[in-house]
């Protein structure tokens, strides 16, 4: 069994991002029924259960009847996706999404500050997380200068969205133009992206 292909269906299946990390944590900490975030995952078997599958609020009691192997989760549901958002968390010192795109906007030209703004556009995995739009959304929107309007897209199939623009560029005539060839590479390295590109 790949665990790491089993943990990543886990996360798929059961995390969601929090717009109020310290109310799901006082939430998490409560009994159920005032814990609505206390799950079961049952994992598969590869057998008679081919994928694992997150059980219903009302099921999840922490029993296996027919000796599935379970996950209990209760905090791990949000706080995993969190750490996208503030990394520190868990000692390492880079900038959460939020803030690097506000930082990255920042580097631009004030006068296209504006219109940066407001062509945010989210895509890949994790953009898949219930709640990761809307969280984007209100940070940055405590970030931005008030004065300037903030929009946050995002696309509707975003694991598969970069595939996509990659597999539209192939097809372009243009393509041959972007490319350095492997016989390039190795007779140049680098100064062959560096006189092919503006670098």
């Amino acid at each position: 069994m790949d665990e790491t292909y089993v943990i990543n269906q886990v996360k798929e299946d059961s995390c969601f991002v929090t717009q109020d990390f310290n109310a799901e944590m006082k939430k998490a900490r409560l009994k159920p029924p005032d814990n609505d975030l206390l799950r079961d995952y049952v994992l598969p078997d590869f057998t008679s259960i081919k994928r694992g599958f997150l059980r219903s609020l009302e099921e999840s009691d922490g029993k296996s009847p027919n000796g599935e192997q379970l996950i209990r989760l209760n905090n791990e549901r949000f706080s995993v996706p969190e750490l996208l958002f503030r990394p520190s968390d868990v000692g390492v010192q880079q900038m959460g999404i939020s803030e690097a795109i506000v930082d990255a906007i920042s580097r631009c030209p004030t006068e296209t500050q504006p219109h940066l703004y407001r062509n945010i556009f989210l895509t890949g995995g994790n953009c898949n997380f219930p709640g990761f739009r809307d969280r984007v959304y209100s940070d940055v929107r405590s970030m931005a200068p008030a004065e300037y309007q903030v929009n946050v897209s995002l696309s509707k199939a975003p694991s598969l969205y970069a595939w996509h623009g990659a597999a539209a560029v192939s097809q372009s005539a243009q393509f041959p133009e972007l490319l350095v060839t492997r016989d390039d590479w190795e007779e140049n390295g680098y100064s062959a992206c560096a006189a092919r590109f503006t670098i």
